[in-house]
């Protein structure tokens, strides 16, 4: 696949979910392969640790597991983010909350309704 890297200045090339995710909703949105990474990181620091740890393997090993996990979670983050804005591919996400104009739309068509109703109700009194 061609690869392009994307700023907040470019559109992203996918619908938005969200322009600025929030912490909750981007740990909620975490795919499988994120935690697939996570995972990896984790476990192959941890391995990387304990074979090139010799005198002290498991303080080495635990060391080298708790900055892999940070890698992993930093990772598994910044996929799940850059899903929601746009910025990498997010068939699912769309499908489960939508997408941002759209919510946007809505939001503006219930309002419109509230006042349709406010001045109806007005017109009978």
């Amino acid at each position: 696949p061609h690869y392009t890297i994307h700023t907040m200045i470019n559109n992203p090339p996918f619908p938005k979910v969200s322009d600025s995710p929030t912490l909750s909703f981007t740990l909620s949105s975490l795919r499988l392969s994120d935690y697939a990474t996570l995972a990896f990181c984790t476990f192959g620091s941890w391995s990387f640790g304990y074979v090139t740890g010799k005198p002290v393997r498991g303080p080495a090993a635990a060391t080298a597991a708790t900055l892999g996990f940070t890698a992993g979670s930093i990772l598994a983050y910044q996929n799940s983010s850059g899903r929601l804005m746009g910025f990498l591919e997010n068939g699912r996400e769309v499908k489960r909350y939508g997408t941002e104009e759209g919510r946007r739309q809505a939001k503006i068509a219930e309002e419109q309704r509230k006042i349709q109703e406010a001045l109806r109700d007005a017109r009978e009194e």
